[in-house]
This record gives C-alpha cells, sequence and structure tokens, in this order.
C-alpha cells in the first residue's frame, strides 16, 4: 500500500499529529497526517488531497523528507514523507479526528504508530539541521 505522510512544521517548531478514530485499523494511536495513494495519483497529490480533506490545509512546498517501508500485521505500507512549513487554512479535525500541535520534547508522551517512530527521527534531523543553518 503506498502512502502520503506529511509532518506540518509550525513556526514554534511544534509537529502536527492526529488520532487514529474508532473503528480504523490502529484506532486511538496517533499518527502524521496523510493517506492512500489512488491509481495514478503522485505521493504529492495524494497528500494535497489528504490534508486538505482531513485539516481542511492547502500546502504549498512540501519538501520530501524520506521513503520508508513498515510491515503491520494487517498491511504492508510504503510511506512516502513530506515536511511542510507552508499552508494556507487553519488545522482542524475535519473527519472527527483529534489533532495535536506538540513539540519533540512531548511528542514521548503519545502512543504513536509503530511507522512513525522512524519517520520522527528523519523529521527530527532535518529539523536540528535546518535551525543549525538559521542560525549561522
Amino acid at each position: 500500500m503506498q502512502v502520503a505522510v506529511g509532518v506540518l512544521v509550525s513556526a514554534d517548531q511544534t509537529l502536527l499529529i492526529q488520532q487514529r478514530r474508532a473503528g480504523t485499523d490502529c484506532a486511538g494511536l496517533w499518527e502524521f497526517p496523510g493517506g492512500k495513494l489512488e491509481p495514478g495519483e503522485s505521493p504529492e497529490g495524494a497528500l494535497k488531497r489528504e490534508l486538505e480533506e482531513e485539516l481542511g490545509v492547502r500546502i504549498t512546498e512540501p519538501d520530501f523528507l524520506c521513503r520508508l517501508n513498515h510491515d503491520y500485521s494487517h498491511a504492508q505500507v510504503s510511506l512516502h514523507t513530506y515536511m511542510i512549513h507552508q499552508w494556507s487554512g487553519v488545522a482542524n479535525g475535519e473527519e472527527g479526528q483529534k489533532i495535536a500541535w506538540v513539540s519533540l520534547d512531548e511528542i514521548s508522551e503519545y502512543d504513536l504508530l509503530e511507522a512513525a517512530h522512524p519517520l520522527l527521527k528523519h523529521a527530527e534531523a532535518k529539523l536540528n539541521k535546518r535551525l543549525l543553518f538559521s542560525q549561522n
């Protein structure tokens, strides 16, 4: 299964995560937003569509972060992940899901999906690198 994932980063360096709804696989766990690619759809196209549907935001200039594969008991997923620093609109749980803006220090307090952990490491490394360059 091909999935596009977005790591939205606010101006104060907090990250947006959302809680999986009841009735879905892994309900109650937290994840970065995104969703499955439709046939013939690019990862960026899917990401733009999914974030507008799930969060009510229109993203601009997604920055490719990584592509990771993960095996769950119910599915094998290939995650196309992007960092997003610019969007229009205010993020809301448009599909009834809870959302949270959390710092890297706070995120360990949330029960994340297994696949979110390696994505988080990549995001943290990129954020630290970006911070280093902005200080110079």
